[in-house]
């Protein structure tokens, strides 16, 4: 069974993926005969690594620490001002500036900001570190928030999948409109839902990304170090839990790995994950009426994405079957209205179904969207 792991534009969330056409059976309540194991019992380790468990010490890598070098290049090229917004792009040039730091965006490098500013290089955790360490150390008011953008997915040349979340940096202004910093100029767009987050849930997600790492090389106990530290940081991150999940079913401790990914189920976070999970746990082991009901849990939650619409709406078009597309794309328009490819699109639709002034309201209305 294919695993599947996610990222943060660089953060993991760790799923299985499900086989199509699972038949959908209705059960409202899936009877359930599995040893009780609770949260204490996944977080202890002992299942894993028996009595030496108890010798395990968690991490505690410098996220947001900086050195006297990063501090000396700040003097010199963040002047001390009243303005941050003068400060933040003075920062954001020093940081991605060609002849200064230079920092280059990759999906796959998750750094702490002392790592991240040595190697000029990070995923969207690591430049968002960087930034706000040095941020407050020049006295502004940054927080990370997390942003919600259309599904994507990687997959390696093994059987992990990785899920892409993404993170940024706002720079709130006492008197202007706060100013949004980004090392990933494809997922910076202001029609994107985002919120803050604080800085032990920004933090977490490096320990989960780290621990992502650590499953893919085979180091399980490094990344059970990982997760848990992710947890004890931010424990109702259902990604974390999804990933722990993960880690027990790889070593075959089904109770544990369904403990985990019901622990996520009542947590924030990607949900559809979770509940694919879930399925391909029971389908695994033989269980195929709990398999086939989360599998239809997740698809119905699958479905009320409007950029999963989207992309259906886009195979059904390339397909001609242009009735199906519509039908995709209203609900997509319907739950994100100020998306512009939605209507670019169905501006495409319209116009093969001969309704040419549908056509021309799309257009419009694409015109005024972002």
């Amino acid at each position: 069974m294919n695993n599947v792991q996610s990222i943060l534009g660089g953060v993991f969330i760790l799923w299985i993926v499900l086989l199509a056409g699972c038949q959908k059976i209705k059960i409202l309540n899936p009877s359930y005969d599995v040893p009780v194991v609770k949260r204490a019992d996944l977080l202890s380790g002992k299942a894993l690594f028996g009595s030496s468990a108890k010798r395990i010490t968690l991490p505690d890598d410098d996220v947001l620490g900086l050195n006297q070098k990063i501090r000396e290049h700040l003097e010199a090229y963040v002047p001390r001002t009243k303005s941050h917004v003068t400060q933040a792009r003075s920062l954001m040039r020093l940081v991605t500036g060609a002849g200064l730091l230079g920092m280059e965006y990759d999906v796959s490098k998750t750094y702490t900001a002392k790592e991240a500013y040595r190697k000029s290089v990070g995923n969207c955790l690591a430049f968002s570190y960087l930034f706000v360490a040095m941020a407050r150390e020049r006295g502004m008011d940054v927080e990370f928030q997390e942003v919600e953008i259309p599904p994507a997915w990687d997959h390696d040349e093994g059987d992990l999948y990785y899920f892409r979340r993404h993170i940024n940096v706002r720079v709130n202004m006492k008197e202007l409109t706060d100013y949004i910093v980004d090392i990933d100029e494809v997922n910076n767009k202001p029609q994107y839902r985002a919120w803050g987050i604080s800085d032990k849930e920004a933090i977490a997600l490096y320990y989960s990304n780290k621990a992502a790492d650590y499953l893919y090389e085979g180091d399980i106990k490094a990344a059970f170090r990982y997760l848990v530290k992710g947890a004890e940081l931010s424990p109702k991150d259902a990604s974390i839990w999804s990933n722990l999940g993960v880690l027990y079913r790889k070593q075959g401790l089904k109770s544990y790995a369904e403990k985990a990914y019901f622990i996520a189920l009542q947590n924030k976070g990607n949900q559809w994950s979770v509940l694919n999970n879930l399925s391909a746990l029971y389908q695994h082991g033989g269980e195929e009426e709990k398999a086939a009901y989360y599998a239809q849990l997740a698809e119905e939650h699958r479905l009320k994405n409007p950029y999963v619409r989207f992309f259906q709406a886009k195979d059904a078009f390339e397909k001609h079957d242009y009735l199906i597309a519509l039908e995709h794309m209203k609900v997509a328009v319907d739950r994100k209205s100020d998306e512009k490819k939605f209507y670019l699109l169905l501006v495409k639709i319209y116009h093969a179904l001969g309704e040419d002034q549908k056509a021309q309201e799309m257009q419009q209305q694409a015109m005024v969207s972002r």
